[in-house]
C-alpha cells in the first residue's frame, strides 16, 4: 500500500507542477521564458519523485521516468533531466550498485531523447503517444532485467507490475494534458488571426471609397503635370518619385480589396500545373534579376476546383516572397503531385529562412519578414484564398536553410 500511495503522490505532484508551469508559460508567451518555466517544472517533478522513492532490491522505484520522457520529447530537455536525475539520485541515496545499474540506461535515454525531439514535434498526436509509451516500455524492460539480475523474488513482481501500470496511467494523463493545452493555445492563436483578418476585411470597403478614389485623382493630375514641357528636371524627378509611390500604394490597396471580393466568383475545374506554369513565366524576369533558377516538376493530372484568378494570385504572392528571400540568388523549386486524392503543391527556396516565431506569425495582417519593405498583406491574401479552396498550408523553414510552403487541396 505504501508503494501505491507514494507512486500516486508522485503522479499528482508531476501533474500539478506541469499544469501550473504550463499556465505560467502561456501567460508569458515570449521565448525563452515558457521553456524556462516548463523546464523548471520538470526539474522539480524529478526532484519530488526522488524524495518519495521506494527502495526495491537496490533500485529506487518512483515516477521520475515520466517527466524525463515527456520533458525530453516535448521540450528537448532529455539530456538535462537525465543528468540531473542521476545527480540527485546519487547525492540523495548514494552512488551504490543501484546507481551504476541505471547509469547506462539514463545515458542511452538522454541520447535517444536528444535526437528524437525534433522528429517528435513533427508527428501527429497518435504517433507521439506511441513513441512516449514505447520509450517508457523500453525503460521498464531494462529495469525489470536489472531487478532480475539483482535477485528479485516472485513477490517483487507484484510491485513491479503495480509501478508499471501507474506509470502508463501517468504518462497517458500527462500526454493528454499537454496535448489539450497545446490544442487550446493553437485555437486561441487561430481566433486572434481570424479576428485580425475579419478587421482587414471590414476595412477594405472603406479603403476603396475613402482612399483609392483620391489617390486616383492625385495620380491623374501628377501625370498631367509631368507632360508639361517647360518643367525643370528637378521637379520632374519629384513627380516621378510621387507616381512610383502612388503605384506602390495602389498595390497595397489591391491586396486589401481582395477581401471584399466574393469568394469563388468564377469557380471551375482547372489544371493546377497549367496555372503554375503561367505564374512561373510571369515571374521569370524577376527571377533573372535576382539570379534565381526556377526548377519545376509538375504532374499533368492535378485538377482542382475553384477560381483560377484567385489561385494565380495566391501562388504569385508565395513565389514572389520566395524569390525576394534569395537576395544573393538561389533555387526556387515547384513540385506538384497527387497523393491520396489530394493535390500537393510544394514551393521551396534556398533563401534566408525563418524562425519558428516568424512562421507562426505568417499570414497575420501587418506582419512581414521584410521589415519596413513589406506589409504582410500578400501572404494574408494567399492564406485566405487557400482556405476558400478548402485547402491547408504547412511551412517548414530554418534560418539560413531556406523555406518550403506545402499547400494541399482536394483533388478532382
Amino acid at each position: 500500500m505504501d508503494l501505491i500511495k507514494d507512486l500516486f503522490f508522485n503522479l499528482s505532484i508531476i501533474t500539478l507542477l506541469m499544469f501550473i508551469f504550463n499556465l505560467w508559460a502561456e501567460k508569458y508567451n515570449t521565448e525563452p521564458l515558457p521553456r524556462v518555466l516548463c523546464g523548471t517544472g520538470l526539474v522539480l517533478s524529478v526532484l519530488v519523485c526522488l524524495l518519495f522513492s521506494t527502495p526495491l532490491y537496490g533500485v529506487m522505484i518512483d515516477m521520475r521516468q515520466i517527466p524525463i520522457i515527456i520533458g525530453g520529447l516535448y521540450y528537448g530537455f532529455g539530456p538535462l533531466l537525465s543528468a540531473l536525475s542521476l545527480l540527485f539520485r546519487g547525492l540523495m541515496y548514494g552512488f551504490d550498485s543501484g546507481f551504476w545499474t541505471i547509469l547506462p540506461l539514463y545515458i542511452t535515454l538522454a541520447i535517444f531523447l536528444y535526437f528524437a525531439h525534433p522528429w517528435f514535434q513533427m508527428q501527429n498526436s497518435k504517433k507521439r503517444l506511441f513513441v512516449s509509451l514505447s520509450a517508457l516500455t523500453i525503460m521498464n524492460i531494462f529495469m525489470l532485467c536489472s531487478l532480475l539480475i539483482s535477485g528479485l523474488p516472485l513477490e517483487g513482481f507484484k510491485a513491479v507490475a503495480i509501478t508499471t501500470l501507474i506509470q502508463y496511467i501517468g504518462i497517458c494523463l500527462l500526454f493528454y494534458l499537454i496535448e489539450e493545452m497545446r490544442k487550446n493555445e493553437f485555437f486561441r492563436e487561430q481566433m486572434v488571426k481570424a479576428q485580425k483578418i475579419e478587421l482587414a476585411s471590414h476595412m477594405s470597403a472603406a479603403i476603396s471609397h475613402e482612399v483609392r478614389n483620391p489617390l486616383t485623382a492625385v495620380q491623374g493630375f501628377l501625370q498631367l503635370a509631368a507632360e508639361d514641357q517647360n518643367m525643370n528636371e528637378k521637379t520632374r524627378g519629384y513627380i516621378d518619385i510621387a507616381l512610383t509611390e502612388l503605384t506602390a500604394a495602389e498595390l497595397v490597396i489591391k491586396d486589401y480589396l481582395t477581401f471584399a471580393q466574393p469568394a469563388m466568383s468564377k469557380a471551375e475545374k482547372f489544371q493546377a500545373s497549367s496555372e503554375l506554369n503561367q505564374i512561373i513565366k510571369s515571374l521569370q524576369p524577376m527571377a533573372n534579376m535576382n539570379s534565381v533558377e526556377i526548377i519545376q516538376a509538375n504532374s499533368d493530372s492535378c485538377y482542382i476546383y475553384g477560381d483560377k484568378s484567385r489561385f494565380r494570385q495566391c501562388f504569385l504572392n508565395i513565389m514572389k516572397n520566395c524569390i525576394e528571400a534569395m537576395p544573393n540568388g538561389g533555387v526556387l523549386t515547384i513540385l506538384t503531385k497527387v497523393i491520396n486524392n489530394e493535390v500537393k503543391i510544394s514551393i521551396s527556396d534556398t533563401g534566408i529562412g525563418m524562425t519558428a516565431d516568424q512562421i507562426n506569425r505568417l499570414g497575420e495582417p501587418y506582419y512581414s519578414t521584410k521589415g519596413k519593405k513589406g506589409t504582410g498583406l500578400g501572404l494574408m491574401v494567399s492564406f485566405s484564398i487557400i482556405r476558400e479552396f478548402k485547402g491547408n498550408i504547412k511551412i517548414n523553414s530554418k534560418p539560413g536553410k531556406g523555406t518550403e510552403f506545402l499547400v494541399t487541396f482536394p483533388a478532382l
